[in-house]
């Protein structure tokens, strides 16, 4: 079970519960959004509760009111994916009914946490989606707890700052972006900007650019039936000449035989 929302349990309520692994991922209202904040630690938690015993668990858990994502497994799922002793070893001894594990959510949890909560897919896609994400989550609930996941905050962050740059570019392609300012929004000098860019997408920077923008004007061209002229301005080329060059470069013909 995947529950989206602001989590505001009642501390002092009941909560009726079968055996399994309950989870909650809160993060920041902006990591969903591809902005980087400094938030309290607190903000940005992980919860792992396990179940053993019914009924073990007498108090619900606050989350505070701050976007979170939910998972809840039963225990025969979690025997079914293999993972069944690293779930008894949550309970420090046999007789214990449940197990309460809070963690601080790493940068790399809180991005997969905030995709769960808007997915940029639909449909079976996103099931699909959700699912890695959810397996992902679960692995590192059940090992980060035992210091079994190395966590490099540094390299999260960095991944997580070309992320946002990507989604930058996405979103405004007729924005006259440049290597210097995407690196400053990266954090980064324009040499590592331009090498870490290409490790983490295959491509340069540039490059990803360029495909998109002219991915997105073959789509208006086709689905909105603009001109060549407005569907490279809506993109970002000022001079239509260059851009049919790019276009027939990589579609193979030009983009007037697209309207």
């Amino acid at each position: 079970m995947f529950v989206r929302g602001e989590f505001r349990a009642d501390p002092e309520g009941p909560a009726i519960v079968a055996p399994g692994l309950f989870i909650s991922v809160a993060f920041e209202d902006t990591a969903s959004r591809g902005i980087l904040t400094r938030a309290p630690v607190g903000d940005r938690q992980m919860t792992a509760i396990a179940v053993r015993k019914v009924p073990a668990a007498t108090r619900a858990v606050r989350c505070n009111a701050c976007p979170a994502i939910g998972l809840a497994l039963p225990q025969a799922s979690i025997d079914g994916l293999g993972l069944g002793d690293e779930f008894r070893a949550l309970f420090k001894n046999d007789d214990a009914g449940a197990a309460i594990v809070c963690l601080t959510a790493s940068p790399r949890v809180q991005a997969v946490a905030a995709e769960m909560f808007s997915p940029p897919v639909a449909g079976s896609a996103a099931q699909l989606l959700l699912s890695a994400h959810a397996a992902e989550i679960v692995v590192h609930a059940l090992f980060g707890e035992r210091g079994r996941i190395e966590v490099d905050p540094a390299g999260d962050l960095q991944r997580m700052r070309l992320q946002s740059v990507k989604e930058r570019m996405d979103a405004d392609l007729a924005y006259p972006w440049s290597i210097d300012e995407l690196a400053r929004n990266a954090g980064l000098s324009r040499r590592s900007f331009n090498q870490k860019f290409q490790i983490a997408y295959g491509e340069s920077a540039i490059d990803y650019l360029r495909a998109r923008r002219l991915d997105a004007a073959r789509a208006l061209l086709i689905h909105q039936r603009l001109s060549v002229t407005e569907a490279a301005f809506r993109v970002g080329y000022a001079h239509p000449a260059n851009f049919a060059t790019a276009f027939r470069r990589r579609f193979g013909h030009s983009p007037s035989r697209c309207q």
